[in-house]
């Protein structure tokens, strides 16, 4: 069977005419090209070029063979081109699966920018509980989780992508949107939108509310700070929400406070051991622990 290099070596000579300026253009000798026409020919049993008086005059059916490998060519030059913006991360498909709270927030303000240089690139975002970013992981049905409660699975690893933290909101006009900082005594004494005690933040608070001798009270609990900020913007109290909830956020009517004492948590990105991570997803990984280097929603905001 005739190789790549034997088509392209036959195509230059007949482009250009001679052994001499195709060994120039290829990087090789002249000789070297001499002896891989003759083995060409050897190889498919009849002659590629008449020669008369040191010159080469392409058969016809070398015509043929060199006019059918063009066809190759192109397709190695878009093979070639694929490998290229895989190994720069500007096409492919990526798949993230999301706790609400980045999923609604930081997430799609993120891919935006992310998807500036990369306007091929296929998405695929779902969002969910710890269990279901494990289950996706886990069956390969996505290739980065993203969650502020690192999963604790053996087939998994997590790694922290950026430091964030417990922020107070409040509808504007709200009496603690007047102080600088909220104590977490105070949200005793307001309409306080909160988290189930099962859940990971409302085991974190309660421990902040038990260390100062507190039980903490609220009128309506949910599960995800998505929901906590949604209600906040409708008016229906004060929450406590993670700041990247509130990164990349468009709408207005909600004011941003610091907490005494400060409620630090973290962002993990999560990926599964049973396959292997796509280049994209590591891109993508690296590109968001940038972006929240640059730190969470400053006290004050409105957003």
């Amino acid at each position: 069977m005739i190789s790549a290099r034997q088509l392209e070596v036959l195509s230059t000579v007949i482009e250009v005419g001679t052994t001499a300026r195709a060994a120039e253009l290829l990087a090789v000798s002249q000789p070297a090209i001499s002896n891989m026409i003759r083995h060409t020919e050897d190889l498919i049993g009849f002659p590629l070029f008449h020669r008369e008086h040191g010159r080469l005059t392409p058969t016809h059916e070398a015509r043929h063979i060199a006019q059918e490998a063009q066809h190759l060519f192109m397709q190695q030059k878009r093979v070639e081109s694929i490998v290229n913006e895989l190994r720069g991360g500007t096409i492919g498909r990526l798949s993230i699966v999301a706790t609400p709270s980045i999923g609604h927030g930081i997430l799609p303000h993120v891919l935006s920018r992310f998807m500036e240089q990369r306007p091929k690139l296929q998405l695929s975002i779902e969002l969910g509980s710890i269990d279901e970013i494990n289950r996706r992981l886990v069956s390969g049905r996505a290739d980065l989780g993203l969650s502020i409660t690192p999963p604790r699975h053996s087939a998994l690893s997590v790694h922290e992508v950026g430091a964030g933290r417990m922020m107070c909101v409040c509808p504007d006009g709200h009496e603690l949107g007047l102080l600088d900082t909220i104590s977490i005594a105070d949200l005793n004494h307001v309409q306080h939108i909160s988290y189930g005690t099962g859940t990971p933040l409302g085991q974190q608070i309660d421990k902040v509310f038990s260390e100062r001798g507190l039980e903490r009270r609220y009128f309506c609990e949910v599960r995800h700070t998505a929901t906590a900020l949604e209600m906040v913007r409708n008016g229906l109290g004060v929450a406590l929400v993670d700041s990247f909830a509130l990164i990349g956020q468009r709408h207005h009517g909600v004011t941003v406070r610091d907490t005494s004492p400060e409620l630090p948590l973290n962002m993990h990105a999560v990926t599964s051991n049973l396959f292997p991570t796509s280049n994209l997803a590591l891109r993508f990984q690296s590109f968001l622990a940038d972006v929240l280097i640059g730190g969470p929603v400053q006290p004050g905001d409105t957003v």
